[in-house]
């Protein structure tokens, strides 16, 4: 599987069912479920439309050069997915919807680390050169 076919498994399986597990929860909790699937959908929509060359006129502060910016990654693995977590642990969701989301923190937590530390200076993905000016603003870890 291409990094990019990522997205569109965001776009179409993680985004929704991030949606559908905020018709569970109430408060600040749903209301962060529902920005993270409707974010989720038209970040990952957009950035798989503009590297696979569907769109030319993109959001730039959506992208870099390897993908997502590294302040993305660190706003999923300290924010988003110890939010995840608590979800799991502490909230009345049927069992099936626990099971799935543990999988995806689980899978999103691995992917969003491994690319935390592999991505550097000369990583690019489709269409960007590897000189690209969001290098010298994206990078967080040495």
């Amino acid at each position: 599987m291409d990094l990019l076919d990522v997205r569109i498994l965001d776009v179409f399986i993680l985004g929704p069912l991030d949606l559908y597990i905020s018709t569970f929860l109430h408060g600040f909790l749903k209301l962060f479920m529902i920005y993270t699937g409707v974010t989720n959908i038209l970040y990952n929509g957009h950035n798989y439309l503009h590297f696979n060359n569907y769109i030319d006129n993109h959001i730039k502060l959506f992208t870099t050069s390897n993908g997502k910016r590294q302040i993305h990654r660190m706003y999923n693995l300290l924010i988003m997915y110890p939010i995840y977590v608590y979800i799991i642990l502490y909230t009345n969701l049927p069992y099936y919807l626990k099971v799935l989301l543990t999988c995806s923190a689980i899978a999103g937590i691995l992917f969003n680390l491994y690319y935390l530390y592999k991505v550097d200076e000369s990583s690019t993905l489709r269409g960007y050169p590897s000189n690209s000016v969001f290098h010298a603003t994206d990078r967080i870890f040495i």
